[in-house]
C-alpha cells in the first residue's frame, strides 16, 4: 500500500472516529441529563405521589439499609438514561441504516401512525394501573396483612420493584392490539387462528394475571383478566382489518417473476414455472385458493393447492410422519444414554435407555385416564388448604404459636412484619402446593402401580400405597403437633432470647418466620415419615433393604438437589438437606436391625 492510499484509508478513519466521537458526547450528555432528571424525580415527586396514592396512611415504606434509596435511584436513573441515549444513537443513525438497506416496512405515515398507536396504548396501560388496578390491589393486600395481625412494612426497594413491574406488565399488555396485528402482518399466523384458539387465550390470560400480580383472588385477577381479554378480542379485530387489506393489495400485485397467480385459471396455474410458487407462504397460498372459491372456481383453487403441496414435497419440507416420530426417541436415547454413562458404573447403552424411555412413556400413558381424578385430588387439596390460610387461618397460627412460648417470653416482644406486598400471599400458596404434592403422591402410585408391574419393573402389592396413604397423613399431623408444640417454640424462644439479650428490636420478616416454624412443625412430620416410609416400602416389596442400602448416595445427593428448590438460602439448603439424609440413615438402621431380627428367627428355626 502506497503512502497517499495509506493517508487516505487513515484520514477516512479519523473522519468516521470524529463523527462517532461527536455522537457519543452528544449521547452521554443525553444520558446524563436523563440520569439527573430521574434521580432527583424519583426523591422528589414520584415516591411521595405513589405513597400517597397507594398506601395512603395504612402502611409505611422503609429502608433496610443506609444505601437501598441512593442505589435504587441511581439504578433506576441508569436504565432511564441509558434507554434514552439508545434512542438518540438510533435516531441519529436512522439514514445510514437506510444507506445500508436497514428500514421498515411501509411507508413514513405508516411509521408514525403505528409509533404513536404504540405509545398511546402503553400510556393507557400504564395510567390503568396507576388510577384503577394498584389502588385496589394494594387496598386489598393492606387489608387482608392487617387482619392477619402482620404490620406492612414494606421494603422500598422491593415495593418500587413491584410497583414499576405491574406497571410495566400492564403498560406491555395493552400492545397486545399491535402485536397481533403485526403477526398478521408478517404472516406468521392468521387471524383466524387468534379466533378458532380464543378460549385457549383467555385461560392463558387468567393464569399470566394470576402470576403478575401476585395474588390469587379472583378480585385482583379480574383487574388484569378482563382487561387483557378485552384487548384480545379487539386484537383479533385489528387482525382482521389487517389481513383483508393485506389481501386487497397483493391480489392486484404481480410477484417477483411477473405471475400473477390471482389472475390465472386452471390451467395457468398448473402451467406455471416452479419459481412462481418458490416464495409463497402457506397463508397466501389458501387466501388464493380462497379467493377463486369465492368466484366459484374449484378447479382453479385445487391446482393452487396441488402446485403449492408439489413445492413442499419438492423441497422436503413435508416431513414423513413415520421418520418423525420415530426420530425422537432415538434423539432421548442417545441423549439419555451418553448422561448416564457418566454416573452409571457399567456402559449404559441407547437400547438401556431406549427400554426405560419406553417404560416411562407407557406408565404415564396409563395415567391418562386417571389424570381428573388426580388432578380433582391435587386441586381440592390446594384450595382447601390455602382457603384456610388465606381466610385467616396464617393469623390465627401465628397467635397461637407465640401465645405457646415458654414463659418468661411475651408475644409483644416478636413482631412480624411485610417487606414485600404479597409475602403472605406467595407463603399461602406454596404450602398449599406442598400439601397438594404430598397429598397426590400416594394416590398417583396407586394408579400407576398396574402399569408397572406389567412392564416388569417391580411387584408389590398396590393397596400398600393407600396404607401410605394413611401412615403420611397421621405422621404428618403427629410430627407436626409435636414439633409446633415443642420444637419450633423451643427453637423461636432460644432465637428470641439471644436478640433480646443483645438489645435489638425483633422484626421477622413474614415469610422467614414462617419458613422457620413450617420446617420446626411439619418438617418433623416429614422427618418422622422417613424411616416409616421405608419399613413400609421393605415389608410392602415395593423397595427392599438391599436396593436402598445400595443407592443410599443417590439418595444424599437427591435430598441436598430438592432442598435447593426451597426458599431460603444456603443455611436452609444445607439444613434440610442433612435432616433428610440422617432421616434415611435412621431408616436404614431401622431396616438393618428389622433384617436382622429376621435372619435370627430363620436360623434359629
Amino acid at each position: 500500500m502506497g503512502e497517499n492510499e495509506s493517508f487516505g484509508f487513515e484520514g477516512v478513519l479519523g473522519t468516521a472516529l470524529r463523527s462517532v466521537r461527536s455522537e457519543l458526547r452528544i449521547a452521554f450528555v443525553v444520558f446524563v441529563a436523563v440520569f439527573l432528571a430521574t434521580f432527583y424525580a424519583l426523591r422528589l415527586w414520584v415516591w411521595p405521589a405513589l405513597a400517597r396514592r397507594l398506601l395512603e396512611t395504612k402502611a409505611v415504606v422503609v429502608a433496610v439499609t443506609p444505601f437501598d434509596v441512593v442505589l435504587l435511584q441511581a439504578k433506576i436513573g441508569l436504565f432511564a438514561g441509558l434507554l434514552a441515549a439508545a434512542g438518540w444513537i438510533l435516531y441519529r443513525s436512522r439514514w445510514k441504516l437506510r444507506e445500508r438497506g436497514v428500514s421498515f416496512p411501509g411507508r413514513r405515515r405508516t411509521h408514525l401512525f403505528v409509533a404513536a398507536l404504540a405509545v398511546g396504548l402503553f400510556v393507557g396501560g400504564v395510567v390503568y394501573a396507576y388510577v384503577v388496578f394498584l389502588p385496589l390491589l394494594f387496598g386489598f393486600l393492606i387489608t387482608n396483612a392487617i387482619a392477619a395481625g402482620f404490620q406492612p412494612t414494606y421494603s422500598i426497594v422491593e415495593w418500587t420493584q413491584f410497583v414499576f413491574l405491574l406497571t410495566l406488565v400492564l403498560g406491555l399488555t395493552a400492545e397486545l392490539p399491535l402485536v397481533m396485528g403485526g403477526l398478521v402482518y408478517a404472516n406468521v399466523v392468521s387471524a383466524d387462528l387468534f379466533r378458532d384458539y380464543w378460549r385457549h387465550a383467555v385461560f392463558a390470560i387468567v393464569v399470566v394475571s394470576s402470576m403478575a400480580n401476585g395474588s390469587p383472588d379472583p378480585f385482583s385477577m379480574s383487574l388484569v383478566a378482563i382487561p387483557m381479554s378485552a384487548l384480545y378480542f379487539v386484537g383479533i379485530g385489528c387482525a382482521r382489518i389487517v389481513e383483508w387489506s393485506g389481501r386487497a393489495r397483493r391480489y392486484g400485485r404481480p410477484d417477483t417473476d411477473g405471475i400473477d397467480l390471482a389472475a390465472l385459471d386452471a390451467a395457468g396455474v398448473r402451467a406455471a414455472p416452479p419459481e412462481a410458487f418458490a416464495d409463497l407462504t402457506e397463508h397466501e397460498a389458501l387466501e388464493l385458493a380462497d379467493a377463486a372459491l369465492d368466484a366459484g372456481d374449484s378447479e382453479t383453487a385445487e391446482a393452487l393447492l396441488d402446485r403449492f403441496d408439489e413445492r413442499d414435497e419438492s423441497d422436503g419440507r413435508v416431513a414423513d410422519r413415520t421418520g418423525e416420530d420415530a426420530g425422537v426417541p432415538d434423539t432421548v436415547e442417545r441423549t439419555a444414554s451418553r448422561m448416564a454413562a457418566a454416573f452409571a458404573e457399567e456402559e449404559t447403552t441407547e437400547d438401556d435407555i431406549g427400554g426405560y424411555y419406553y417404560d416411562l412413556r407407557f406408565v404415564v400413558g396409563s395415567l391418562r385416564s386417571k389424570s381428573f381424578r388426580l388432578v380433582g385430588a391435587f386441586m381440592t387439596v390446594v384450595a382447601l388448604v390455602f382457603t384456610y390460610l388465606y381466610g385467616g387461618g396464617i393469623g390465627a397460627i401465628k397467635r397461637d404459636f407465640l401465645a405457646h412460648l415458654p414463659a418468661g417470653f411475651r408475644a409483644s416482644d416478636v413482631d412480624i412484619v411485610l417487606l414485600h406486598p404479597v409475602e403472605a400471599l406467595a407463603f399461602e400458596m406454596k404450602v398449599s402446593l406442598i400439601a397438594g404434592v404430598v397429598a397426590v403422591l400416594p394416590l398417583l402410585f396407586y394408579y400407576a402401580w398396574p402399569a408397572i408391574e406389567s412392564r416388569g419393573l417391580a411387584r408389590a402389592n398396590r393397596d400398600v400405597f393407600l396404607v401410605w396413604a394413611g401412615v403420611l397423613a397421621v405422621g404428618l399431623l403427629g410430627g407436626s403437633f409435636v414439633g409446633y408444640r415443642y420444637v419450633a417454640p423451643a427453637v423461636v424462644s432460644y432465637l428470641v432470647a439471644d436478640a433480646l439479650a443483645a438489645d435489638m428490636v425483633i422484626a421477622y420478616r413474614t415469610a422467614s418466620f414462617f419458613w422457620l416454624v413450617f420446617a420446626t412443625t411439619v418438617g418433623v412430620g416429614l422427618w418422622v415419615e422417613v424411616p416409616v416410609t421405608m419399613l413400609l416400602f421393605h415389608h410392602g416389596g415395593v423397595v427392599r433393604y438391599r436396593t436402598m442400602r445400595t443407592h443410599w448416595r443417590q439418595v444424599a445427593v437427591g435430598a441436598l438437589v430438592a432442598s435447593s428448590l426451597l426458599p431460603g438460602g444456603v443455611l436452609l439448603m444445607v439444613g434440610v438437606g442433612i435432616a433428610a439424609t440422617l432421616a434415611y440413615g435412621v431408616g436404614l438402621g431401622i431396616l438393618w436391625i428389622d433384617s436382622l431380627g429376621g435372619r435370627l428367627v430363620r436360623a434359629t428355626t
